[in-house]
């Protein structure tokens, strides 16, 4: 367990060591987050307060998940497969193909792209026989993304919608969700 703590300045061992709820570790570019978050990791499942499977762990980059779970393997001395160490979209991604199922959907779905995602508009637009420079495919996106980031459905958008312009987005937004779905996909919001 020693070696777990060797090499922390102070505030780094506090926070290895601290276990109890949630911690917020802030610091700079360099200054050593990742050797204390996979330190922390390592210490807890070492003292055995958690199982691999109730942990999870989320980095930027795949790259940075990889080196975070190598870490953690060579600190226990063992691999540990059943670790949750990935980046946000990846674990989402992971957790929908498994949960999937509960909203309606296969768990080969497919996560349209920003691209995919103004395709489908676009179409969605001209099947409504609606002016795509009156509603730009883009335009159209960023509110329909507006409105699921502020977790408000096609539904709620339609019930609130006021004027023409809403009304339409309304449509459209309603539209492009039930072809997402007849297409067994989703997208990033």
């Amino acid at each position: 367990m020693k070696h777990l703590l060797e090499g922390l300045n102070e505030q780094q061992r506090e926070a290895v060591e601290t276990t109890d709820g949630p911690l917020l570790i802030i610091a700079g570019a360099g200054s050593g987050k990742t050797r204390v978050l996979t330190r922390r990791l390592a210490y807890i499942l070492n003292k055995r307060l958690a199982e691999p499977y109730q942990m999870l762990a989320v980095t930027f980059t795949n790259k940075a998940a990889g080196e975070m779970k190598n870490r953690v393997a060579t600190l226990l001395g063992a691999d540990i497969p059943e670790l949750n160490v990935s980046t946000f979209h990846s674990f989402c991604a992971r957790f929908l193909r498994k949960e999937g199922g509960r909203l309606g959907y296969e768990r080969s779905f497919t996560i349209f792209d920003a691209d995919d995602s103004e395709t489908l508009a676009k179409n969605c637009i001209k099947d409504l026989n609606l002016s795509g420079s009156q509603f730009a495919p883009r335009a159209q996106i960023r509110k329909i993304s507006s409105a699921k980031n502020k977790l408000i459905s096609a539904a709620e958008f339609a019930s609130s919608a006021g004027g023409y312009f809403e009304e339409t987005t309304a449509k459209i937004y309603s539209l492009y969700q039930k072809r997402l779905h007849e297409c067994n996909a989703m997208d990033f919001d």
